[in-house]
């Protein structure tokens, strides 16, 4: 169930991303200055990078090689911390941008540190021997 669901929210993050792409295109490149533009332009390109990364990270979950035990908590334990990431930071942004409820300013940079974090931790598969 854990993959399936990760596998499901990438994609819904996906589709958000092709929404807010055409929404930037067409509307707020138009009507939104420099500095809150490059904010939005930023974190929707940081959710389609991170979406796809969920996305392949749940199929090999779903469909890749058999994983051995560890790494399946290993991967579990990334995509989590993305998950995390990616809504402290994307959901920050936005949340500032659209005067969206729950606004806290300073989740962003820990949102931000978390996905550095979880690339760091895929990084270090190679190098796990169990």
């Amino acid at each position: 169930m854990f993959w399936r669901v990760n596998f499901a929210l990438a994609a819904f993050y996906g589709a958000l991303v092709v929404g807010m792409s055409a929404a930037i295109s067409h509307y707020f490149q138009l009507h939104m200055d420099t500095a809150p533009f490059s904010a939005l332009l930023s974190s929707t390109a940081m959710l389609a990078l991170h979406a796809l990364l969920i996305l392949g990270l749940a199929a090999i979950g779903l469909w890749g090689n058999p994983l051995l035990p560890w790494q399946q908590r290993y991967l579990k334990s990334v995509i989590i911390l993305l998950q995390l990431g990616l809504w402290l930071f994307v959901y920050t942004v936005w949340a500032g941008l659209f005067e969206l409820p729950l606004h806290v300013r300073a989740l962003a940079p820990v949102g931000g540190q978390t996905l550095l974090g979880c690339w760091l931790l895929l990084g270090a598969v190679p190098f796990i021997r169990k």
